[in-house]
């Protein structure tokens, strides 16, 4: 029987304070962890909703090239964006700050979701050009606070590779570079299990149980309280969004 894939969207008939606004969810994830194959899904999937996702650059290689359609260089913050058949609109993401968020907003209308990607060693607690705790982003315009709510941070793992980056090793045997190699690396892989709401575990057809058992367990030592989706693939049906109301 084939595994039954989990339906990310909560049902938007349920009463919340949040469904007036627009719900945003950051994407981070080493690369090669399966970000741009989820997004693929998200920007091609036929689920009725307008859908922006923001990224810090076009893939090469993606299968959303195949649909642009690059607009007049204008300098605003969101220099380039393509817009898909089914409603979503893909933009490079020049600045996250609030007013690239607002001017994005203004001039393509209301979204149903936000989802902005980070790059693959990014903190997900941070966003480029915006030093402070993502959270925080949220909160810095009033107008623009009533529009859109923080849903949650969705972290992708290679079931794979992301042991190795989670337990580097720092021993004496180690030049003092590479021990600051490994702590950065540890200590950025760590964060992003460490914030997420959600942790999708992905490639766990390329491991066995025993390998994906110590994965999860080990996941689990740095965040107990995320929802953890194990796939391959990362064969989701949409964007991840339950109205945290953070």
């Amino acid at each position: 029987m084939d595994d039954i894939i989990p339906d990310l969207v909560r049902d938007t008939n349920l009463s919340s304070p949040t469904l007036d606004k627009v719900p945003v969810t950051i994407l981070s994830g080493y690369l090669g962890a399966g970000k741009t194959t989820l997004l693929n899904y998200i920007l091609t999937y036929a689920h009725n909703k307008k859908i922006a996702v923001l990224l810090n650059d076009f893939g090469e290689g993606s299968a959303v090239e195949s649909s642009i359609a690059w607009s007049e260089k204008d300098g605003n913050l969101f220099e380039e964006w393509i817009e898909l058949r089914n409603g979503c609109l893909c933009c490079s993401l020049k600045d996250a700050s609030v007013r690239a968020i607002e001017n994005l907003m203004k001039r393509k209308g209301k979204f149903d979701y936000i989802l902005i990607e980070t790059s693959g060693l990014a903190d997900p607690g941070d966003l480029p050009n915006y030093p402070g705790p993502v959270a925080s982003l949220f909160w810095l315009d009033e107008d623009l606070c009533s529009q859109i709510c923080l849903d949650g941070i969705v972290t992708v793992l290679d079931s794979k590779y992301c042991l190795p980056h989670l337990m580097k090793s720092t021993g004496d045997e180690m030049s003092e570079y590479e021990r600051f190699l490994n702590i950065f690396d540890t200590y950025f892989c760590s964060r992003q299990v460490l914030l997420a709401d959600v942790l999708i575990v992905n490639k766990t057809d390329l491991i066995s149980d025993s390998e994906k058992s110590e994965v999860v367990q080990r996941i689990r030592d740095i965040n107990n309280s995320a929802r953890l989706i194990e796939t391959n693939y990362c064969n989701l049906r949409l964007l991840i969004c339950y109205e945290k109301n953070l």
